[in-house]
């Protein structure tokens, strides 16, 4: 996440109330209601509580990310905080939207074969629903090669040096200002691992449920070439916290560790540079 998480925070917020404005006017001014919108009365009433529960839930979400932004950023819950330098920012980008574009072309390809085995399946089956397969099958099949696009094209614009700061906690970490939680409900930290490059790297892979079962982001992170051991103490520190199941949201509560700046060495207790 590159945004402020109090905006979506805010959205949220205003839609839920907005529902929960329509559901407590039935009371009072119910039958003014009815007469103006008669039998979509109860359709908008049916979607108010929908988006009540949904906004209410999302609103607290975003809440999380903002806390935990805001606890990288004053140095609480702090592992590490490193800034490198514009050249090897630019070396770890292209080696990072490279590896980003390797992986997402073989998911594209593996996902798109599949596409066209079950839809040809299904019109070669019975021919005359053949040209209605295709035609889904094309629609299908443009929706997610412009998916892969939009992907590439997120991709490189979180890649684009601004502050190239790296800030790793417990409960997620912030890379170049885009935002990554794993403290989240639904969500748990799933591996570390340090590569040693060239450029060097640290990659911090977390999960989140989804429908479709576990889904998984791995992240790279870009280590000072001077620093050896910064990776190391990294993946020590999140290997604590490293699971393969879900974790209960705040299980990792606020202890304080000590935070290791690549510039200064061990600093003592969190949030202190």
């Amino acid at each position: 996440m590159q945004s402020d998480p109090r905006i979506g925070m805010a959205i949220w917020l205003a839609i839920a109330g907005a529902a929960l404005l329509w559901l407590l006017a039935q009371w009072p001014a119910g039958e003014a209601l009815w007469g103006v919108f008669g039998d979509l009365t109860h359709a908008i009433s049916f979607i108010s509580i929908f988006l009540l529960l949904a906004g209410s839930a999302v609103a607290l979400l975003f809440h999380r990310f903002w806390r935990v932004r805001a606890d990288l950023l004053s140095g609480r819950d702090v592992i590490a905080r490193w800034t490198v330098s514009l050249d090897q920012f630019l070396t770890f980008s292209q080696v990072a939207n490279a590896r980003d574009r390797s992986e997402k072309q073989w998911a594209l390809l593996m996902v798109l074969f599949f596409i066209v085995v079950i839809f040809g399946a299904f019109g070669l089956f019975d021919p005359s629903v053949a040209p209605a397969m295709l035609g889904m099958a094309l629609v299908v099949i443009i929706i997610m090669i412009l998916a892969f696009l939009l992907g590439q094209r997120v991709q490189r614009r979180q890649m684009q040096p601004r502050s190239r700061e790296v800030i790793v906690g417990t409960r997620g970490l912030m890379v170049n200002g885009v935002l990554h939680v794993w403290s989240a409900p639904l969500t748990w930290l799933s591996e570390v691992s340090k590569d040693p490059g060239p450029p060097p790297t640290l990659v911090v892979t977390y999960a989140f449920l989804g429908r479709a079962g576990p889904q998984y982001v791995s992240v790279m992170l870009p280590l000072p070439a001077r620093d050896s051991e910064l990776g190391d103490t990294i993946v020590d520190r999140l290997g604590r916290h490293r699971g393969g199941r879900r974790r209960r949201p705040g299980r990792f509560g606020r202890k304080r560790g000590k935070q290791v700046d690549s510039r200064q060495g061990e600093t003592g207790r969190t949030g202190r540079l």
